[in-house]
């Protein structure tokens, strides 16, 4: 009986040691990381660091956190955030943010508020293998607009064998925004639903050292489907697009939108659209949902040409260069 109790103590301090070893070890990675951004330049900063959750876990808090680009581009403040793991399962983290964060950026600060905004990760090695984001309530509040986000749920996997391949799926069960540009009885304030099922294909792997201010940029994007319910009005969207070093987009995109006479109607009774810019719109739409045979639903085939944007030979319009951020 002794000798069964001497080995339950030995096991018992062992595991302490090993708890506190895992403990120490997260609090002086996260130390050094902000350290190092503070070497780059960065304003980061916190209050205090703790680690708590003896005997199975290791949940660490920072509190008054804070970070600031050395060029005053990006900021972000928050009175605390949380990193929470299992002692015994190391690769596999949750992350919780406060009910109340602030974004700075260039057009002005960004207020946000939530309701059990969280994320989880799994990586191996440093680098990100799936994510999944999540908040039932997410509102972001600038400096012009207001947008509110009801059952948001976003998910990243990476894609084998690509080095730097993943598979992102959104779903957002509502937005809405505070300066609609269009209302009416066809479209409302709220969009109903956005699905989402995209692969990306980046210019490096994510991981947990990404930079903030050197992220990875996007090298290819497919859409396999994209569904937007907004009123009576439904917007569908699939493609592949690829990127030069420049960010311009060369690809193909089908976009199909059904009821979108009552959606062009709508916006022309709220003044969104001029009369004359109306009709002319409309004009073309009835011509090009005729070449498919439905009267209500546009299937159109746009090509992309290193940013220029073509209906068959023809130009339309122009995308701006993609950078991330």
């Amino acid at each position: 009986m002794k000798r069964l109790f001497l080995v339950i103590v030995i096991a018992a301090l062992a595991y302490s040691g090993w708890w506190f070893y895992a403990a120490n070890d997260l609090r002086r990675t996260v130390a050094a990381w902000f350290e190092e951004q503070r070497g780059a330049g960065w304003d980061a900063s916190y209050s205090d660091i703790a680690v708590r959750g003896f005997p199975n876990r290791t949940d660490l808090t920072l509190t008054d956190a804070n970070l600031q680009s050395a060029d005053g581009t990006f900021g972000w403040q928050a009175p605390f955030f949380q990193i929470l793991g299992l002692a015994y399962k190391r690769g596999h983290v949750i992350v919780a943010w406060p009910n109340t964060q602030s974004i700075q950026t260039q057009d002005g600060t960004v207020d946000i508020t939530s309701e059990r905004l969280r994320a989880s990760v799994v990586f191996s090695d440093d680098l990100i293998l799936r994510s999944n984001l999540e908040a039932d309530v997410l509102t972001l509040a600038g400096p012009d607009q207001t947008i509110a986000l009801a059952g948001l749920n976003a998910a990243l996997e990476k894609i084998e064998p690509s080095s730097a391949g993943y598979r992102v799926a959104l779903s957002i069960d509502g937005i809405a925004v505070s300066d609609p540009r269009v209302q009416g009885t066809h479209v409302p304030d709220a969009l109903a639903t956005l699905r989402a099922d995209t692969a990306l294909e980046l210019s490096a792997p994510l991981s947990l050292d990404t930079s903030a201010k050197n992220p990875p940029q996007i090298d290819l994007l497919t859409v396999r489907n994209m569904q937007v319910d907004y009123g009576t009005l439904t917007l569908k969207m699939s493609g592949e697009t690829a990127f030069d070093q420049q960010g311009r987009a060369t690809g193909e995109v089908t976009i199909e939108a059904q009821n979108w006479r009552d959606a062009l109607q709508t916006a022309q009774k709220n003044g969104a659209l001029p009369p004359g810019v109306s009709d002319a719109v409309q004009n073309v739409l009835t011509l090009i949902a005729s070449l498919n045979g439905a009267r209500d639903t546009l299937d159109v085939t746009l090509g992309l040409d290193r940013g220029t944007v073509l209906l068959g030979p023809l130009p339309v319009g122009r995308l701006p260069p993609q950078q991330w951020p």
